[in-house]
């Protein structure tokens, strides 16, 4: 499964018609992700009756869409969410869909798509939110997984194969995405030789693991491709929670 960023990277500069029609159009770029990233290959007219993208989250559940995704209101949207422009909207006159990346602060987002700027083809610009319906979250990328069989445990080692201490493992909010400017602190497992922690469960497509911090509640951490390690009824370090 492609992150948002990887699929960004496998399209960028490119141009998909998927149905054949009208040549290339928003809409085929959301295809495109459908069919390529989740699996589900569209079948018959995407924007019934209008034509226009902003029919996609009008008929959501006729769609199918909704064992896919969850819609979710404009200001709430995080990295691979695709929002909808509504017919008539100033950015986007004829209505819209393309997937959200950042917020930047000023009324505005970066927003990856297809026909949108001065060219046809997959373009990353910055479009203004006026108008949009709401976000389609993909569920793939938020889906909540139980843990296995077993008390799972995450352990933070002390310090990298080299040897180099880790003295920051930064923490988030277990409904926010975990990217930099979520981090609301950080966990130091150098200082304590070493830091164990039961996994109440796994997010974000298995990558982020949730625990109990000792003063903050439920969180996350990022645990894919990392020198952390799960282990099974047992902890390997000075177990928190």
């Amino acid at each position: 499964m492609a992150t948002p960023h990887e699929y960004y990277l496998s399209v960028i500069g490119k141009r998909f018609d998927e149905d054949r029609a009208y040549g290339v159009q928003c809409v085929d770029g959301f295809h495109h992700f459908c069919r390529t990233v989740l699996g589900y290959n569209i079948e018959g007219p995407l924007c019934s009756p209008t034509g226009y993208a902003h029919s996609i989250w009008d008929n959501f559940e006729k769609l199918g869409f909704d064992k896919y995704f969850d819609k979710v209101p404009s200001n709430q949207m995080v990295d691979g969410d695709w929002a909808v422009w509504e017919y008539g909207s100033k950015p986007c006159p004829y209505s819209h869909i393309a997937m959200f990346r950042k917020d930047n602060g000023n009324g505005t987002g970066i927003f990856l798509g297809q026909n949108q700027g001065s060219t046809r083809a997959y373009t990353q610009i910055n479009i203004s939110y006026s108008g949009v319906r709401g976000g389609l979250r993909p569920k793939i990328y938020h889906q909540s997984k139980p843990a296995q069989t077993g008390k799972n445990y995450i352990n933070l080692p002390p310090a990298y194969p080299d040897g180099t201490p880790i003295d920051s493992w930064k923490v988030y909010p277990i409904d926010k995405a975990p990217i930099k400017k979520n981090a609301i602190s950080s966990l130091n497992p150098s200082k304590f030789g070493g830091l164990s922690y039961y996994i109440h469960e796994y997010r974000d497509d298995g990558t982020t693991a949730v625990i109990e911090g000792a003063t903050m509640g439920l969180i996350k951490i990022y645990i894919k491709d990392t020198p952390a390690t799960v282990t099974i009824d047992s902890y390997k370090y000075n177990l928190v929670n």
